[in-house]
Formats: structure tokens, C-alpha cells, sequence
């Protein structure tokens, strides 16, 4: 016999799957089949049992209530499938479809051509197939009671399957009564070597039905030994007994030798018996031995930073009996590999001894530099460098230990580094900034070009460059014949570029002209200038000036004009006096058109009048003439036409040089104007 225990790395309740219309419906029970026409369920347990190892299974079925109308049954199955697996419907009842596979089978429906016993029976059969007939039949049908009597009554019926691995017999009992033995090599004959199939139940119904119930104990599985970590405590666990009496021994490292579940702490290896009445009322004496594993500490794992793409790799290869990986990684059992940020876990066993390790994983990339510049600029400008770097906690510098800011203005040639470096990696960027010097020049000082003359510019440069003039041409000189500006381009590397530029200013041939006498009062100045831009002037031989002051002077004078093209020369007559500025005005005119005496206008006695304003007057003394002229006086008429004869009255101002200065005069006076 053996004898079931609790692990410390177990659960207390037992995990089971469901497929197809079955379904959980508590304590421990699940329904296979509703009492509805043509359903098909599965349970199954969610560890694989090993069938190299003896097992004792106990578990209640409980077939409905229908008797004459109750049908299919339910199987217990063997099988490699899986714990997802749901057979095929009908007579096979959820058995047929697994191969490999055992089943045996709690028929309550009479299947004449499966070769069926009329009462509910038992059987053993493989690889899926129901027919009792053919090579596919173990043992069986037998009825399920010694007395035959029907199942289908409502009730929950205890059912106890054996395996013996030597000498390998497979034996079911029903209610307590062994209906079927058999010798079977389930490893070779059935599974061709495999140790590890899935268990559980199936169940169908067809045009007949039957609620159908497997309940299954929590502790249905069994050991015979298991281990203790020192230090720690474990359950042992005796199956279900009919009185719940149990007496444990030796009693040393049990909590209570007299409970179905002691807690056991021993420090040493110990072999404890058990003593109590199953469910059938037999006397059970099961024994369990209980190893002790030494307790340990692990510290595999280490934090660690990842930089780029790397992965972290831990290896523990056969230094523990297993692991359980906690986090993200990929791998064997062994050895995994991990590439996310965070902290990891991992739990070790060395029996059943654990301990927990855990290590953090942070990750971070390389620094990259990215310079974004133009390798050259021209002399007298700056350029500026500017730097990206990733990441962001990335530590920085130029090569002059500069940290302030990435960007950076450079007015000189260099040879540059930028430099950045973080808990992965240090790296350096390179650059090279070119500086292109170019020569100042000058086209020369503005000048002057005599008519049909010509001009050859030369530039005084010493490096080469290219050459682009105003006038489109690409020559290192240019000859002008035209006044004008002009301007030259010149370019290195087709970058950077400087111009200057020269005018060219005509020089005319000197033309002085006719110059009249000139009548000079005393004391009066008059400047008499020549227009000597491009030029210089000479007056009597002795002043060099563009202009001669004229004052109390008599006689010729002489002028010579000369540039560096041509000379002109002339002279003029001066004539002084002793001037008066005065007007004399009648006091009667006859404008009748006979030709005399026709205007009124004053007698000159004003060699030097420089302005001269006179207005007109009616008896009521509105003005009806006015004149700025001496050369029209007034004839007698008003916008066009004749006035009557009378008395007018004018008042006449003028001005003129008198004695050399400008004097101001003014007259009034009467006018007859007769016909």
C-alpha cells in the first residue's frame, strides 16, 4: 500500500480540466454528461501519472437515476493526448478516438453488437475501441456487482483502481468488491514506453441519458516517500477512513500521531506507519518514508546593465535538481537568456530545499554622436558645429574640456574632437573645420578716363582665384574704354567670395567759352567761376583757383584751363564804376496808340537792378496791375481792355547794388492817364 502526502510545493486542491458538456459542479465533483440526448464530456487531471510506479486511485461515480431509459456510462482513461482531449460520441462513450490508450469502462446501456452484457458492467479495453469482441478486449464485461444489481439508482458508488507495477496487475474495484483483474504491461504492450499519460474520466449520452458524476478526492494521488527540507514542515496524509481513526508511529516529529494529516518535522530521516480502516472497513496499515534534504543559499543571479543589443545569460547548469524561472527570459531549463529591464527571479531546488535568488537587469545604449557641419567657411565669418548626442545621460565634452552647451561657434581652422561616454561605452567623433583664407585687394582709387582713351585694370592678387568681372568676363584684367563702374568677383573653391570696385569717371576736353565783359561797381564783388571737376584753372597767370573775386578791379583779365587730357584759355574786359540805383517815373502817359508816350514805365539811371516789383492802383484803391519787369510796363489796360481816364496811383519797389552794397527803394506816386 501507500501512502498519500502533502508537498510543501503543492497545492492543497488538485487541478482538472474541462472539456465538451462537462462541467464543475463543487465538493470536488464534476458532471461528464447533463441528463440531455447526445452529449459528450471529459475531466481530466492536470499531471501526468507515471505508470512505471505502483498507483492506488479512489473516487466516487455516481451513473443518475434511470434505469430502463439511463444510458451510455462513463470510462476511466489512460492516454497521451492531453488534458484538452475530448473523444468521440455515442456507444464509445467519449472513449473511442484515443490511441494509444486504456480505458475501463463502467457501461450502463446494452450494446448488443459491442458484445455488451445485459447488466451494467465492467471492462478493460485499449486504443480507443469499445467492442468487446474483438483484439482490442482485455478482460471483461462483468456486471459491475457481484449481485448484478442496476447502478443507475442515484447513489455514489466507490470505486478503487489498483496498479501493481510488478507484477503488473491492473485491478478494479466497485463498492468494494474486486470485479476485475488482469495482467497487463500498460508500459510496452499499450503505450510503446512511454512512462507519462494523461487520466480521467469520459462520458456520452445518445437517445437515452443519464446525469453522470465523478467525484474526485483532492488527495487522490499517492506517494510512498517523500522529502523534508530540515527545518521545515510537511503533511502527511492517510487516505479517507471510515471511522476517521488513525495511529501514527513512531510519533517522534509529528505534531499528532492520531489525526488523518500530522505535521511532521523531523530533522532525520524517518520511516512512519500508519494504522486505520478504509472505506470498505479493512484494516490498512500504509507506510511513508520521509528523507531529509540539507537547506542552502543561492546567489546566481547578479545585477547587471545591458548595453545595445546584448542579452544576459545565466547559466546554472547541474548545480541544482530543478528551477523555476520568474521574469521574461528564453532558454533551457538551465540556461536563460533575458533582455528586459527589471527584476528578475529565479527559485532553486536541491531536493525539495529551495531557495529564491533574485537580480535586476537595467539597459542602456551606447553614446552615438551625430555632428551636423560644413567642413569649410571663409575667413572673416564663423561656422557653427552642432552636436546630437543619445542618449540623454550621456556625459560630454569637446576637445578643449567644453561642456557648456552643444553647439558651438568657430572662427579659426581646426582639428576637433567631440567625445561622450556612459556606463556602456566612450566614444569620439572626429571633425575637421577648414578655414579659406582670401587675399583683400583693391581695384585702386576711383579715377578719370580722357575721351577716346583706354584703361587696363590689373588686380594685385597672389593667390589664384576665379574671376568674374561686371561686365560677365572671366579674365585676371580688364581694359575699359567707357566711364562707368565696375566691379570684379573673386571666388575660392567656388565658396567664399570678395569683391571690390573702382568708377571711372570721364574727363572732358576744357572748354571755357566766350566770356562777356563785365561792368563792376565799387566797392561790389562778383565771383567769377569756371567748372574745373576733373581740372585746375589759372587767373592773370598768378591765382590757381576754380573761382577769381572781383572787387574794385579794372583791366583784362585772363583764365587758362587745363586737365590731363587738353587746355582752353580766354580772357574778358572789366570795366568799373560808380553806380546809382535809381528810377525816375512820369506822372501822366497817353496809352491812345500813336506810339509815343504809350507806357508808364521809369527812367533807368540803375546800372546793377536786381529786383523790381510795381503795383497799380484805381481811385478806390484797388490794385488793377502789377508787374515783376521792367520790360512790361503798363499800358493802360485791364485783362485786356481800356480804362477810363483818370487818376491812378502806383507804388513801385526795386532793389540794387548802390555804392557796392544792395539797397532797397521805394516810390509812390500819381498817374494821369489821358487819351
Amino acid at each position: 500500500m501507500c501512502l498519500c502526502f502533502l508537498s510543501p510545493l503543492a497545492s492543497l486542491s488538485q487541478s482538472y480540466f474541462v472539456n465538451g458538456d462537462a462541467r464543475v459542479i463543487g465538493g470536488s465533483c464534476y458532471q461528464i454528461t447533463p441528463p440531455q440526448e447526445f452529449k459528450l464530456g471529459s475531466v481530466w487531471y492536470a499531471d501526468q501519472l507515471d505508470i512505471s510506479k505502483d498507483f492506488d486511485l479512489e473516487f466516487y461515480l455516481n451513473f443518475g437515476d434511470r434505469d430502463q431509459n439511463g444510458a451510455d456510462g462513463m470510462y476511466f482513461v489512460l492516454q497521451t493526448a492531453g488534458n484538452r482531449a475530448i473523444g468521440m460520441a455515442g456507444g464509445g462513450m467519449g472513449f473511442e478516438g484515443f490511441s494509444p490508450s486504456l480505458g475501463i469502462e463502467f457501461d450502463t446501456w446494452n450494446n448488443g453488437d459491442l458484445g455488451d452484457i445485459s447488466q451494467d458492467h465492467i471492462a478493460i479495453n485499449i486504443n480507443g475501441n469499445a467492442n468487446h469482441s474483438g483484439p482490442n478486449s482485455i478482460v471483461g464485461p462483468t456486471s459491475a456487482t457481484s449481485s448484478g444489481d442496476n447502478i443507475e439508482d442515484g447513489e455514489d458508488h466507490l470505486v478503487r483502481i489498483v496498479w501493481e507495477q510488478i507484477p503488473k496487475i491492473l485491478s478494479v474495484y466497485f463498492d468494494c468488491e474486486l470485479r476485475i483483474s488482469t495482467r497487463i504491461n500498460m508500459q510496452f504492450d499499450v503505450f510503446q514506453t512511454q512512462n507519462l499519460v494523461y487520466w480521467g474520466f469520459t462520458g456520452a449520452t445518445g437517445g437515452s441519458v443519464n446525469t453522470q458524476i465523478a467525484c474526485l478526492r483532492d488527495d487522490i494521488i499517492v506517494s510512498d516517500t517523500v522529502d523534508l527540507c530540515k527545518g521545515d514542515t510537511i503533511l502527511l496524509n492517510a487516505k479517507e477512513s471510515k471511522d476517521n481513526s488513525y495511529v501514527w508511529s513512531p510519533s517522534d516529529g509529528l505534531d499528532n500521531p492520531t489525526v488523518r494529516t500530522p505535521q511532521c518535522f523531523t530533522k532525520v530521516a524517518m520511516d512512519y506507519e500508519v494504522r486505520y480502516l478504509d472505506l470498505c472497513g479493512n484494516l490498512l496499515i500504509d507506510t511513508v518514508h520521509v528523507g531529509i534534504d540539507e537547506p542552502f543559499t543561492i546567489d546566481e543571479g547578479q545585477d547587471t546593465l545591458l548595453c545595445d543589443d546584448e542579452t544576459y545569460y545565466l547559466d546554472i547548469s547541474n548545480k541544482y535538481d530543478s528551477i523555476q524561472w520568474g521574469g521574461i527570459g528564453w532558454g533551457s531549463a538551465d540556461r536563460v537568456e533575458w533582455e528586459n529591464i527589471g527584476v528578475h527571479t529565479l527559485r532553486v531546488w536541491k531536493g525539495v530545499c529551495y531557495d529564491d535568488d533574485e537580480f535586476k537587469i537595467t539597459r542602456s545604449v551606447s553614446p552615438e554622436i551625430v555632428i551636423s557641419e560644413d567642413s569649410l567657411f571663409c575667413d572673416g565669418d564663423s561656422i557653427e558645429v552642432n552636436v546630437s548626442v543619445t542618449p540623454a545621460n550621456a556625459f560630454w565634452k569637446w576637445q578643449d574640456d567644453e561642456t557648456s552647451d552643444t553647439s558651438r561657434f568657430f572662427t579659426a581652422s581646426i582639428n576637433g574632437f567631440f567625445e561622450a561616454q556612459n556606463t556602456c561605452d566612450s566614444v569620439r567623433r572626429n571633425f575637421s573645420l577648414i578655414q579659406i583664407e582670401m587675399e583683400d585687394f583693391s581695384l585702386g582709387r576711383d579715377t578719370m578716363l580722357c575721351e577716346d582713351d583706354s584703361l587696363l585694370i590689373i588686380p594685385n592678387l597672389q593667390d589664384d582665384y576665379t574671376y568674374l568681372w561686371s561686365d560677365g568676363s572671366t579674365d585676371t584684367s580688364l581694359l575699359v574704354t567707357e566711364d562707368g563702374t565696375y566691379r570684379l568677383e573673386i571666388s575660392k573653391l567656388d565658396f567664399c567670395f570678395k569683391s571690390n570696385s573702382i568708377t571711372v569717371n570721364p574727363i572732358f576736353l576744357p572748354t571755357l567759352g566766350v566770356y562777356e565783359d563785365i561792368v563792376l561797381c565799387e566797392n561790389e564783388t562778383i565771383v567769377v567761376r569756371v567748372d574745373s571737376e576733373y581740372g585746375t584753372v589759372i587767373w592773370n597767370n598768378t591765382i590757381i583757383e576754380d573761382s577769381l573775386i572781383l572787387k574794385n578791379y579794372e583791366g583784362e583779365v585772363s583764365v587758362r584751363y587745363f586737365n590731363a587730357c587738353a587746355a582752353d584759355s580766354t580772357s574778358f574786359d572789366v570795366e568799373l564804376r560808380v553806380c546809382n540805383c535809381d528810377l525816375v517815373f512820369p506822372n501822366a502817359f497817353t496809352p491812345n496808340d500813336d506810339q509815343l508816350n504809350g507806357l508808364f514805365q521809369p527812367i533807368i539811371d540803375c546800372p546793377k537792378l536786381v529786383s523790381f516789383n510795381q503795383g497799380i492802383y484805381n481811385r478806390w484803391g484797388e490794385k488793377i496791375f502789377e508787374s515783376q519787369d521792367l520790360s512790361t510796363p503798363w499800358d493802360g489796360k485791364v485783362n485786356g481792355k481800356v480804362v477810363q481816364d483818370g487818376l491812378y496811383f502806383h507804388i513801385t519797389a526795386w532793389r540794387g547794388i548802390e555804392n557796392g552794397e544792395i539797397v532797397r527803394k521805394t516810390t509812390k506816386g500819381n498817374i494821369y492817364l489821358l487819351r
